[in-house]
C-alpha cells in the first residue's frame, strides 16, 4: 500500500511540472502575441499608442529585455517625432536656422522622420538660395552675400556655394565701381599644392618624358601645429583669390577641397586650358634641417628641356612675387630658384612660379605662417608682385 502511496504522489508531481510548463509556453505565446502588436503600432508610426502600449506591457513583463527594449524604442520615436513637430513648427515663422538645427536631433532610426528632414533641409536651401538671387537681381549684393554667408555658416563650406560667394563679389565690385572702364581681366589659376591622400601612381615628368613621379603627395606638416601643408595651402590660395578678385582678377583654383585627386600634370593642364595668363602655385616648404627659414619662389631654369622658352617670363614673375612678399612681411628670403623636375611646371604653357611662403619645419615660422596678420602680408605682398608683374611686362 505505501508503495502505491508513493507512486501515485510521483504521478502528481510530475503531472504538476507538466502543467506548469505548459503554463509558461503558453505565457511566452502571449507575450510574443502582444510584442507583435505593438510593433504593428510601431510600423505604422503611431509611435504615442506604441510608447503608451508598450509602458503597459513593460509593467507587466519586467523581466523581459525585447519589452524594454521595444519600449525605449518607441520612447525613442516620441521624441524624435516631437523634434520633427518644432522644426516643422519653426519653418513656418521662417526660423530657419533654430529648424535647421531642430532637425539634427531627429532619431537616425526615424526612417519617416529623416525622409522629412531631407524635404526640410532641401526646402530650407531653397529659401535661402531664392533669396539670395531675388537680392542679386535686384542688384543688393551686399544683402545676398549677408544672406549666403547666413547660410554657409549653417550648413558649413561648400564648393558650390563658394563658387556663388566669388560671383556675387566679382557682381559687387562691378557695381560699386560703374566708371570705371571695364579692363580686360586676367585670368590667375591659383594652385593650393597638395591634397588630403597623396597618389602614389606615377606620371611622365614633363610631355614625352620617359621619367615618371608620384601623380601628387600629401605635403609636408607644421612642426609647431600639426597643420598639414595641404591646409594650410588652400586656407591662403582661398584668401588669395578673394583679395585678387577684389583688383579686377579673374581667378581659377585648381582645388576647393581637400578631399580630391588632381595629379600636378592634371594642374598644370587646368591652367592652360582655363587660357591662364599666370600659374601660381602655393605650397609651403619643408626640411630635416629645423633651422632653415624663408620664402622661397621657384621657376624653371633656360635649359628646362620641356618649358626652357617659358624660363625668362617665369623668372620675372617668380621674382616680382618673391621681392613684394620679402618687403611686405619684412621676412627672411630663401631665394628665387631654377627647378626642372617639377611636373606641374613641365606640363605649363604659361608662364608658372611655385611660391614657397615659409618653412613648416622651422618652429618660428611654422608658428608665424598660421596668424592672420602673417598671412594678410603675404596675400598683399602676392597681389603686389603679380600687379607688378602685369604693370611691368605685359602689354
Amino acid at each position: 500500500m505505501n508503495g502505491m502511496r508513493k507512486v501515485t504522489a510521483i504521478l502528481l508531481l510530475f503531472a504538476g511540472i507538466l502543467a506548469l510548463s505548459g503554463c509558461k509556453s503558453d505565457n511566452r505565446e502571449l507575450l510574443n502575441k502582444k510584442i507583435a502588436e505593438g510593433e504593428l503600432l510601431l510600423a505604422e508610426e503611431r509611435f504615442e499608442e506604441a510608447s503608451a502600449y508598450f509602458a503597459e506591457l513593460f509593467d507587466a513583463n519586467r523581466d523581459s529585455l525585447t519589452v524594454m527594449e521595444k519600449h525605449e524604442f518607441s520612447i525613442n520615436m516620441v521624441k524624435s517625432r516631437e523634434n520633427l513637430q518644432e522644426a516643422e513648427r519653426l519653418m513656418k515663422t521662417e526660423a530657419f536656422r533654430s529648424a535647421y538645427e531642430q532637425l539634427k536631433e531627429i532619431h537616425p532610426e526615424d526612417l519617416g522622420g529623416q525622409e522629412r528632414r531631407e524635404d526640410l533641409e532641401k526646402e530650407i536651401r531653397d529659401s535661402y538660395l531664392s533669396n539670395v538671387q531675388k537680392l542679386s537681381e535686384e542688384k543688393k549684393y551686399e544683402e545676398a552675400l549677408s544672406v549666403l554667408d547666413e547660410y554657409q555658416d549653417m550648413v558649413g563650406s561648400q564648393e558650390e556655394l563658394e563658387v556663388l560667394r566669388s560671383s556675387l563679389l566679382a557682381d559687387l565690385i562691378a557695381w560699386e565701381n560703374p566708371e570705371k572702364p571695364e579692363p580686360v581681366k586676367k585670368i590667375v589659376v591659383l594652385d593650393p599644392g597638395h591634397q588630403a591622400v597623396q597618389d602614389k601612381e606615377k606620371e611622365p615628368l614633363g610631355p614625352g618624358s620617359e621619367i615618371l613621379k608620384n601623380r601628387v603627395s600629401s605635403g609636408t606638416r607644421g612642426v609647431a601645429t600639426g597643420v598639414y601643408e595641404y591646409e594650410l595651402n588652400l586656407l591662403f590660395s582661398l584668401k588669395l583669390r578673394d583679395r585678387l578678385l577684389e583688383e579686377g582678377f579673374e581667378v581659377l583654383l585648381t582645388r576647393t577641397a581637400h578631399d580630391v585627386s588632381i595629379s600636378n600634370k592634371e594642374r598644370a593642364e587646368m591652367a592652360n586650358e582655363a587660357g591662364a595668363d599666370v600659374f601660381i602655385r602655393i605650397h609651403a616648404n619643408g626640411s630635416e634641417n629645423r633651422d632653415k627659414q624663408g620664402i622661397m619662389t621657384i621657376h624653371p631654369s633656360k635649359d628646362n628641356p620641356f618649358v626652357g622658352h617659358l624660363s625668362e617670363e617665369s623668372y620675372r614673375l617668380s621674382r616680382d612675387l618673391h621681392d613684394e612678399m620679402v618687403s611686405g612681411t619684412e621676412g627672411k628670403s630663401a631665394g628665387i630658384q631654377a627647378m626642372d623636375n617639377m611636373v606641374g611646371i613641365n606640363w605649363s604653357k604659361v608662364p608658372v612660379s611655385i611660391v614657397e611662403l615659409g618653412y613648416m619645419s622651422n618652429e618660428e615660422e611654422d608658428l608665424l605662417l598660421q596668424t592672420e596678420a602673417y598671412q594678410a602680408k603675404l596675400v598683399e605682398g602676392l597681389v603686389r608682385g603679380i600687379q607688378k608683374y602685369f604693370e611691368q611686362y605685359k602689354e
